[in-house]
């Protein structure tokens, strides 16, 4: 029998291998939550498993609210202080 944080961990690896970058960095957050604070190495991959995904979430975010895709600008050559 699965145990409550390896059901949810094999959720957010599922979401991850299936590109659903957004759902699974959520998903990674309530494995954080589950997990106890005592174990800060397993809490610290979470973290960074997170992280990857949001980062990839923000990259790759294909048509949302109307953007067809994600571009990086460099704002500082357009006058916009940072």
């Amino acid at each position: 029998m699965m145990t409550t944080f390896q059901k949810e961990s094999a959720l957010a690896e599922k979401l991850e291998s299936q590109y659903q970058w957004r759902r699974a960095a959520r998903q990674w957050l309530v494995v954080l939550d589950i997990t106890p604070a005592t174990n800060d190495h397993l809490r610290e991959q979470i973290i960074a498993r997170r992280a990857h995904c949001i980062t990839y979430g923000n990259f790759f975010c294909g048509e949302y609210s109307g953007i067809s895709e994600a571009h990086l600008v460099d704002l500082t050559n357009m006058g916009v202080a940072a």
